[in-house]
């Protein structure tokens, strides 16, 4: 099969997603800088993943590796945001200690490590609803219209979709047919992820008018 006939549309939706973080993200901020290797680690966990399925490889360890930093990076994005920093910063040590392990000694080398998928989209939950809180027992209103919070907000729908999905861990339910030749994996990958990157690139062109402005 050609490569390009292997893309799907949410493939190139990474692929715009991260030109835009390309041709518009300032270098100098931090967040920048993050979200930029998120999108990295997606355009080529995608690519790679292609190729590999076409040479009839195994994907399941590279793409767990690329979860663990995916989901730190997004951790570590929450953690420069957080005014919390300190037991934030033994979460995400602690996230990736059990990412290493759980890819060489658990869930191992040969499948998908769902159990390091779960526990970082749970961790990431559960940081960015006690944050929202925190900010909303402070009165900062002001912090949930900002793009900051736009761009916080980002995975969560991909995390706790997908995290849903994969925590049954059954082949039966995720491959029930729900609408035409779509089954439910499909349809809350296609979903999720559309939520996913829309958001991203809402925030770089909100991120593009702002500087505009100035």
């Amino acid at each position: 099969m050609d490569f390009i006939q292997q893309i799907n549309p949410i493939q190139i939706y990474i692929y715009f997603t991260f030109i835009m973080a390309l041709l518009f993200f300032k270098p100098q901020q931090e967040a920048h800088k993050i979200l930029f290797v998120i999108l990295l680690i997606c355009v080529v966990t995608e690519t790679v993943t292609n190729i590999l399925v076409m040479q009839s490889k195994s994907v399941g360890s590279f793409v767990s590796m690329s979860i663990i930093l995916h989901h730190t990076c997004w951790l570590i994005l929450l953690y420069k945001s957080s005014r919390r920093r300190q037991w934030i910063k033994i979460l995400i040590v602690g996230y990736l200690i059990f990412g290493i392990v759980n890819l060489f000694f658990l869930e191992g080398l040969e499948r998908f490590n769902f159990y390091t998928f779960i526990c970082g989209a749970f961790l990431y939950l559960v940081i960015f609803i006690y944050e929202s809180f925190s900010e909303l027992k402070s009165e900062n209103f002001s912090f949930f219209t900002s793009n900051q919070y736009l761009l916080l907000f980002a995975p969560v729908l991909f995390l706790f979709g997908l995290s849903a999905v994969f925590g049954f861990k059954s082949h039966v339910l995720t491959t029930t047919t729900v609408i035409g030749n779509i089954n439910l994996y499909q349809f809350i990958n296609y979903f999720v992820n559309l939520i996913y990157y829309s958001s991203i690139n809402i925030y770089i062109y909100r991120e593009k008018m702002l500087r505009n402005a100035q």
